[in-house]
């Protein structure tokens, strides 16, 4: 009598080669899936922070008789890197580092991820260093001067002093128009970040509006701004700094 046959349960090698084309495809597919559910997540962290901070800008605004942040001329604040000490900040340049106006009731050290992009880093523990450290977010300079600074009228040498003033919240004419503060440090984009003539980033930025809402827009294709002339302005041409008519105006 004849044995009976016996079958192997394996699979044949053009089987296993299928297999692995398969998983290597749906590897494929699924990484960028994958790259671009983290970006989302973390442009998703910064709109969490951007909220944060139009938070204390509110309760800034509530105290100050509803004037937006500045500097204080001749007043010295804290930088977030211990080794930098106090110093004074000019009035445009509150822009960059409005951070420094916060810090003695929200400390750099314990408040850091607000302050930061999900993804940026800042090492404050390597010594004296030679630049200060800023935010990722940047502050419109919009809200640091008159409206008249962008409306294109002659200005006079004798004005400034009365032109770099913050302005009052009730003066913003469309809140849900005017950006008050966006992310310039993009951490997830991990190449040269792309950028117009006129310095305004090319890539979508995590933004908050000056009613509180947020949005993921591209500042390049923001309202063309007006040239801020002043004397020491931080950002003269860039679109959201400079929007026409300063908080009079849209910016989207």
């Amino acid at each position: 009598m004849r044995a009976p046959r016996s079958y192997s349960a394996g699979f044949t090698l053009i089987e296993v080669l299928v297999c692995i084309g398969i998983i290597a495809l749906l590897i494929a597919i699924a990484i960028p899936a994958l790259g671009g559910a983290r970006d989302r997540s973390r442009q998703m962290g910064s709109a969490v922070n951007l909220r944060s901070i139009a938070q204390i800008f509110e309760m800034y605004t509530q105290n100050a008789g509803g004037l937006y942040p500045a500097a204080v001329p001749g007043a010295f604040y804290p930088d977030p890197n211990p080794y930098m000490g106090r110093a004074t900040i000019s009035h445009w340049h509150s822009s960059n580092l409005w951070a420094n106006l916060f810090l003695e009731a929200y400390p750099w050290a314990e408040h850091e991820r607000m302050y930061l992009a999900p993804g940026a880093t800042r090492d404050l523990g390597q010594g004296p260093v030679l630049v200060t450290t800023f935010s990722s977010y940047r502050y419109s300079s919009s809200f640091l001067g008159q409206p008249k600074v962008w409306s294109g009228e002659p200005i006079r040498s004798d004005e400034w002093a009365q032109l770099e003033q913050s302005v009052r919240q009730s003066m913003v004419r469309y809140p849900s128009a005017k950006v008050l503060m966006w992310d310039v440090e993009l951490p997830t984009i991990r190449r040269s970040l792309e950028r117009d003539s006129y310095g305004n980033l090319m890539e979508k930025s995590p933004m908050v509006f000056a009613d509180g809402h947020t949005e993921v827009r591209v500042p390049a294709e923001a309202n063309a701004g007006a040239t801020n002339w002043a004397p020491y302005a931080a950002h003269a041409h860039p679109y959201l700094h400079n929007t026409r008519d300063g908080v009079f105006g849209r910016d989207y």
